[in-house]
């Protein structure tokens, strides 16, 4: 399965291997907030965020397998943490060990479009090692984010989660 584009079984049309992937480049809560407050209130970067009330947020990224696929489809996200966990994980940010610090309690901070309300969302922050993002893993429940991590997903609902994204 190395070609660049593959036939959907299910919608019949032609789809790059390629295409990008979701991604949410900051949590709801920040995204809604006014530039202004957002300036004022938010210490942020590409890898986290601080708000001024006291909230702590990590960029994840939520790992799905496809089938016929070497690597998993991954939707960047991010989770909220408590402030202790928030510095755990700054202070093992760059240490080529980190993937030994068991998973952290985290709630998803984005709602994935195409899922019913992920907001909120309990979830485990695993550290995956210094040059990767973290992996954001949905524990057991009836929530279809977490059946879509446990079984995977196919290729035509990787293109959903993408459409529209170029």
């Amino acid at each position: 399965m190395n070609s660049e584009t593959f036939t959907c079984p299910q919608c019949g049309q032609e789809h790059h291997r390629g295409e990008l992937e979701l991604s949410y480049k900051r949590p709801d809560v920040v995204n809604a907030m006014p530039s202004e407050q957002r300036a004022a209130e938010v210490s942020e970067n590409d890898d986290g965020c601080r708000t001024k009330d006291g909230r702590f947020f990590i960029r994840g990224v939520i790992p799905l397998d496809i089938a016929g696929r070497d690597q998993p489809y991954r939707i960047g996200a991010w989770v909220e943490l408590d402030q202790a966990s928030f510095e755990r994980v700054a202070e093992l940010w760059s240490d080529p060990n980190q993937g030994d610090e068991p998973a952290f309690p985290a709630k998803l901070a984005n709602n994935i479009r195409l899922l019913p309300s992920t907001l909120g969302l309990l979830v485990q922050l695993k550290l995956t090692g210094e040059t990767s993002r973290p992996d954001i893993l949905v524990p057991a429940s009836s929530h279809p984010l977490h059946h879509e991590q446990c079984t995977g997903i196919s290729e035509h609902r990787a293109f959903e989660y993408s459409e529209g994204l170029a």
